[in-house]
């Protein structure tokens, strides 16, 4: 019988201690600024600075053209017009430098693919210049 209560308390005790958990918030330290699960917010494409390369190049609504997004976190994402792209970018001396960029791999007929091969950019008002690792102009994109 005393068997019976014990385990009886301790399934109870269990079962009240569970309730206070709140799976939302599991991983998380009460310093932490955001809601757990919150996406960080990608402020580039707000940049109102003409002369900063943080912002959308091209039109990513168009995914049948190249588009290139430069986060102000060093991020990059974009799309060569058929294949995604994804990696980090610096700004060195006025010049945009594309570092550890990958891709898909997509067959992609009829879609000139000339973004894979960029190295590095320049800004030119509202236009992005885009270079090869050869220093020759491969494109451009505009704000």
């Amino acid at each position: 019988m005393r068997t019976r209560f014990t385990l009886l308390a301790l399934a109870l005790l269990l079962g009240v201690s569970a309730c206070g958990a709140d799976p939302g918030t599991a991983g998380t330290s009460p310093d932490d600024s955001g809601a757990a699960g919150d996406a960080p917010s990608s402020s580039a494409s707000s940049n109102t600075d003409p002369s900063a390369p943080e912002g959308v190049w091209g039109n990513p609504e168009n995914m049948r053209e190249p588009s290139l997004e430069l986060h102000e976190d060093g991020r990059l994402t974009g799309t060569d017009g058929c294949n995604r792209l994804m990696g980090r970018w610096v700004l060195e001396d006025g010049t945009v430098r594309f570092q550890e960029v990958a891709m898909t791999m997509m067959a992609c007929p009829d879609v000139d693919q000339w973004l894979a091969s960029a190295a590095s950019a320049v800004l030119a008002e509202d236009t992005l210049l885009v270079y090869d690792g050869a220093g020759n102009q491969i494109g451009s994109l505009t704000r």
